[in-house]
């Protein structure tokens, strides 16, 4: 193919990104709050202004208007620009990488769902089933159509990658979301998956890292925060003798933040250490009312006789873009990387 030909098929590769990120916008913002992606047409979040089609062309559009809304002024996420750009430029990587096959096609589908599901993780802390579900089939009818992959390596690599996340979804580490995607993904890449975990978690760590020093401070605001509101609800329930943790036990009870709102998973109480039942209702109510400015996280409050000792605090973090992106490279480049892996060994 002369180069000049092969050149305006990546950039119109490119474009085709570009616009096929524009939609992507859509259905991260609309599915997770259960709005249409066709028939609502595209419109200003602040003012509500119906977008013309030059408001909406990909990537350069917001450049132009400076990310603002060109009928109200209010300021756009730049989000809406790095998606459109994202897919477009992992669409003209795949042309050039796959040039025109059936890889090409599997990347078109690929990487649209990993950036989709990248955007809901960051936004709402969760992967949709449906993203994982699209991986999975990709992965099952890969079996059939690049067999070059023994469909057994796929199978032991799944297995494999279904007994590891499981053991870190049980112990806390991951949720049931990046066990799905990972499982579908398996299947997909066979063997190449390991060079995906390895490049999520790599990024995953480092991030959760600088996340964790940055958020530190507002942790142990938040923590203090219920620390007194507990301590006030349990002096009560001892001083009515309502429920409390009995002299010389102690238990620890669990809740979550989730989109601002507390909640007490009253289930973990190990209630043969308690006299009675604590009043749940008070405790929770109170937490919802007082701790409304905190988005995602979870928290313990430990109680030992008749005191709180502690409270811990930690934010959430998302993990699924991380291993949307590992999974992105070991899909392009995998084979690559574990070649070079390989090689040392020799």
């Amino acid at each position: 193919m002369p180069i000049a030909l092969h050149i305006f098929y990546a950039v119109m590769a490119f474009v085709f990104g570009s616009v096929i990120g524009s939609f992507l916008n859509v259905v991260i913002l609309r599915t997770p709050l259960k709005q249409s992606i066709i028939t609502e047409p595209s419109h200003c979040f602040s003012c509500g202004h119906r977008l013309a089609w030059y408001d909406m062309f990909p990537i350069f559009s917001w450049i132009f208007l400076r990310g603002k809304c060109r009928y109200c002024k209010a300021k756009i996420s730049p989000r809406y620009m790095i998606i459109e750009a994202i897919t477009a430029v992992s669409y003209c990587l795949a042309y050039l990488r796959f040039n025109w096959s059936w890889e090409l096609a599997y990347s078109v589908v690929l990487f649209a769902v990993l950036v989709v599901l990248s955007g809901v993780d960051i936004d709402h802390f969760e992967i949709p089933y449906w993203c994982s579900a699209v991986v999975a089939v990709l992965g099952i009818s890969a079996i059939f159509v690049f067999r070059e992959t023994p469909w057994h390596e796929r199978l032991i690599a799944t297995g494999i990658v279904i007994v590891l996340f499981g053991i870190l979804v049980l112990i806390g580490g991951m949720g049931g979301g990046d066990l799905q995607l990972m499982a579908g993904a398996s299947l997909l890449l066979g063997y190449r998956v390991f060079a995906a975990l390895l490049i999520g978690i790599v990024l995953g760590s480092i991030y959760g890292a600088i996340k964790k020093f940055r958020d530190k401070k507002r942790e142990k605001e938040i923590a203090e925060k219920i620390r007194k509101i507990a301590e006030e609800w349990y002096q009560n329930q001892l001083d009515q003798d309502v429920g409390f943790v009995t002299e010389g036990h102690d238990d620890i009870i669990v809740g979550s933040i989730s989109d601002g709102n507390p909640d007490i998973e009253w289930e973990f109480l190990e209630e043969k250490v308690w006299k009675g039942l604590p009043n749940k209702s008070a405790l929770s109510q109170t937490l919802r009312e007082q701790v409304s400015d905190e988005r995602e996280g979870g928290f313990k409050i430990y109680i030992r006789g008749d005191e709180i000792q502690r409270v811990k605090y930690s934010r959430r973090m998302v993990f699924g873009p991380f291993l949307a992106i590992g999974i992105a490279v070991s899909w392009l480049i995998g084979i690559v990387l574990i070649g070079w892996y390989m090689g040392f060994f020799k």
